[in-house]
């Protein structure tokens, strides 16, 4: 067997056997259980009203109409565990990173470890491996206990469905090796656990902030927004009796002010004002991407929610109703593409997390 299968095989043994590891991973299952319950009175009300809606549909058919209410989805079910999964989804890998490296150094087993014939390459992907085995195991474990709640409640979720919760658990497991790969990162460059832990603590309270701040930071880096309408070129006014109202041809607005004199100004949306939001957005959107949790909230919105992208909002819970709105239900295929920023941000993330742990344990001085 190679070393770093065998480096792997201890490190996951170590973790069933900590504490800490295991606090973390029964929480994450209460987490999964407690939201399965929730979400599957949530489906159940649902289902009660579609099928109120469908026998009312019966009744229209006769009468011409084809009008025909949407099933909902499973995925409602997991709606609340995806709110829940955000916000504290990182501690798990963390927990499982933070003292990767640290402890070996603190413990003075690290100097035994490298004064064996094994390389130090071989060392740092053994406890990668080991750390992202037991991590994609452990999700693996709490998605199943949904799943097997749901089928023990008699939802059989449809082929649509299962995809969507395969695809989802993937990105899942995408997002957890990122706080992976920062954990094992901080471990590296902290001098021990405590202040590995602390590390990357403080870049996943960084990670859940920004979206609350990037609005705030737009608006300290770009001032204030110019005015949103001014008067349209070759505006004029005129005087006659009062008519109200706005209207407006080209796509402008024409401001009626009655009271016996009827003033008209010609508006615009002024360019500036265009611009500005424009870079606003996408100084914003920057900003989140470099959030893992961020990325996370806009590909459940996608893959759980069925929104049409990431930052879209239908108004309600499971939106998978687009047709009873008059509007074809998107695909998960067609709405794929738009998640893709997401990905990239999460995968580039996870990649220089563990470049940082490879270059700076190859480098290390244990003396």
């Amino acid at each position: 067997m190679r070393s770093e299968f065998i480096i792997a095989v201890k490190e996951f043994k170590d973790y069933l056997s900590s504490r800490a590891f295991l606090a973390i991973f029964g929480l994450l299952v209460l987490i999964m259980i407690a939201s399965i319950v929730t979400g599957t009175g949530t489906y159940n009300e649902r289902l009660s009203t579609y099928n109120s809606e469908l026998t009312r549909a019966a009744s229209a058919a006769s009468n011409g109409s084809t009008f025909q209410p949407e099933m909902p989805s499973m995925m409602l079910v997991f709606e609340s565990f995806c709110s829940i999964f955000v916000l504290v989804g990182w501690a798990l890998p963390i927990v499982i990173g933070f003292s990767l490296i640290s402890k070996e150094k603190e413990s003075g087993s690290l100097k035994l470890l490298l004064a064996r014939p094994t390389f130090r390459d071989s060392i740092i992907n053994g406890k990668i491996l080991g750390s992202t085995a037991i991590l994609v195991l452990s999700l693996a474990a709490a998605f199943l206990v949904g799943l097997a709640i749901l089928l023990f409640e008699g939802i059989i979720p449809s082929g649509d469905d299962l995809l969507r919760l395969i695809t989802f658990f993937i990105l899942v497991v995408l997002f957890s090796v990122a706080f992976l790969a920062i954990a094992i990162a901080a471990s590296s460059l902290a001098k021990n656990s405590t202040m590995a832990i602390l590390i990357a603590l403080v870049i996943a309270l960084f990670s859940i902030m920004v979206p609350y701040f990037s609005d705030s930071i737009c608006q300290v880096a770009l001032g204030t927004a110019p005015t949103a309408m001014i008067p349209a070129t070759g505006s004029s006014s005129s005087t006659g009796g009062s008519t109200g109202g706005i209207s407006g041809p080209g796509g402008n607005i024409v401001v009626n002010y009655g009271g016996g004199r009827n003033n008209t100004v010609q508006m615009q949306i002024n360019p500036e004002y265009t611009s500005y939001m424009n870079t606003r957005n996408s100084i914003t959107e920057a900003l989140d991407l470099i959030s893992p949790t961020s990325d996370l909230t806009g590909i459940s919105n996608v893959v759980v929610s069925g929104e049409q992208n990431p930052v879209s909002s239908s108004g309600m819970a499971g939106a998978f109703n687009f047709r009873q709105r008059g509007m074809s239900a998107p695909t998960l295929g067609g709405t794929l593409p738009s998640i893709l920023p997401q990905v990239l941000s999460l995968i580039v993330i996870a990649i220089a997390g563990f470049a940082i742990s490879y270059a700076k344990f190859i480098r290390m001085d244990v003396r």
